[in-house]
This record gives structure tokens, sequence and C-alpha cells, in this order.
């Protein structure tokens, strides 16, 4: 049995990916996953140099090292995949968040004080073949948008005006009027983007109200009724149109080849997280 160790930057798949994606994988050993923050919460620049990243990046590209080859004492695994959202203020460049991935490994194996450069050759062959960097867009929620019993697992109140099996979710956006008229009182989901943010759309379909000095007890909660969404998501709903949602395909697609097994869903993965080639610094970057 093949062991994956996944990395991840929010506390919702901290708890609930590695079952719903072991109910498309049961073949693989997946690990706790390790827990980092996410880099992507500001709009990221196309500069190199570790002065242009954040310092979650760096830190992100040590721990996937560090977990790809762990050493004389520690235990290899088979693929380690980081995965974080690209967020509303990256939406556009998605090629620009994998590019800060991509510059702070190459930094890091750079930097680093190998024992030998044979070590350091051997430790870089072994992330280009075992070690992955996946995103999902704009953030996880988008994709429960594919299952309405998802939304309803995690605490929707009313119907979704969002199909998600007709709209490519990595594109999200609502045009539910409820939710996007003007509010006379503060509500802690009427943020000025949240015609595009799925998040925020969810947390009105859970809490319409959206008190933040009452809070409801049917408020949406990640680490609650998000993991319930999460654990058992039928992701091909979200995934019904090949050409939709390739971020997400790319996930599958990696999954599916380093296991070697069956993709279950098959189609259009995304330029930036699905490239391969001699320049490769990771499996998929």
């Amino acid at each position: 049995m093949k062991k994956v160790v996944l990395i991840v930057t929010g506390e919702c798949e901290r708890t609930g990916l590695v079952p719903s994606l072991q109910r498309y994988f049961p073949s693989a050993e997946f690990t706790r996953p390790l827990f980092l923050d996410s880099f992507t919460s500001s709009r990221l620049k196309l500069t190199e140099g570790p002065r242009s990243r954040p310092r979650q990046v760096d830190r992100l590209a040590a721990a996937m090292v560090a977990a790809t080859d762990p050493g004389r004492t520690g235990e290899r695994p088979d693929l380690v995949i980081a995965v974080d959202d690209v967020e509303l203020p990256n939406v556009d460049q998605v090629d620009v968040v994998a590019s800060q991935v991509r510059e702070a490994v190459k930094q890091h194996l750079a930097s680093h004080p190998w024992p030998s450069a044979r070590r350091q050759e051997q430790v870089t062959q072994r992330l280009r073949e075992h070690c992955s960097f996946h995103l999902l867009c704009p953030m996880l929620e988008a994709y429960f948008y594919g299952e309405p019993s998802a939304l309803t697992r995690a605490g929707a109140q009313r119907p979704s005006s969002v199909d998600g099996r007709a709209l490519d979710v990595e594109d999200f956006i609502t045009h539910d009027p409820p939710f996007l008229e003007p509010v006379d009182k503060a509500k802690y989901w009427a943020t000025p983007d949240r015609q595009r943010h799925p998040k925020r759309y969810l947390q009105f379909l859970c809490d319409p109200e959206g008190d933040e000095q009452n809070p409801s007890p049917t408020r949406y909660r990640e680490t609650q009724g998000g993991v319930k969404a999460l654990r058992e998501l039928d992701w091909s709903g979200a995934l019904s149109e090949e050409a939709h949602a390739r971020l997400a395909r790319s996930l599958f697609a990696d999954l599916a080849a380093a296991l070697e097994v069956d993709n279950p869903f098959p189609g259009t993965c995304h330029a930036a997280t699905s490239a391969h080639g001699s320049g490769a610094v990771l499996r998929n970057l």
C-alpha cells in the first residue's frame, strides 16, 4: 500500500481532506496531514528572490522537502502533496502562485547545507518524482456547490442559487439577490467581494441574518459543517464537465498517476499545476 502525506493550510482540510480523497483512492495509506499557514491571502508578486515571497512560502517549501525525504531516521512516503487555496486576490494569476512555490523549493535546495553534492541531487530527484503542489480555487468551499447535499451538511438553511454542475466552480459567482442587495446593518458575510466568494455565500446560506453580535447556532464553521461537507463530498458534481475545475482535476490526476490507479475524473488539467519536463522542480511544477 502506497503512503501519501498531505500538507494543508486550512482547518477544514486538516480533518476532512484525507477521508474525502480516501473514498476515491482506497488503496492508498493517507497519513495525518501536516498543517502550515497559507500564503495566498494577499496578492503575490511575480518576482524572484526570497524577499519577494511571503515567509509562509519558504516554510512550505522546507516542509515539502523534509516530508519527501525525511533522512535516514524517517520513512519515505510514496507521495507528498501540499494543497493551498488560490484565494480571490490571486484568482487571476494561478501561475504566479505556482511560480512562488517553485522558486521557494529551488532556493531551499540551493541554500540548504547538504553533506555532499550527491546528496543534494538525490533529494532534488526525489522531489521531482514524489512531491507535488496543488491549488483549490478560489477556495475549498467552491467545490461544495457541485453537490447540494454537501451544502446541507455544511449547515445551509436555504437553497443555493449556484448550480455547481453547470457552473465551473473554480470561476465561482452568484447572482442571489438577497445575498447581494445592500444591507441595512452590519453582516459579517457582507464583504465587498462576496459575489465571487464561495465561503461568504455559504455563510449567508447558513446564517442569512449574519449578526456578528448574536451568532446563530447554524453559523458556518469550517471545523464542523465544513468537515462534514468535505468528508463525504461527491466531487463528481464539480468535476462533471471535463473542462471544468481544472485545478482540482490536476490533483486527482496526479494522485491517480502516482498511485498507478485509474483516474476517477479524467479531463483537462490546469497547465500551472500539471507541467512536466526537464525543468520541473516537483512532479507537477
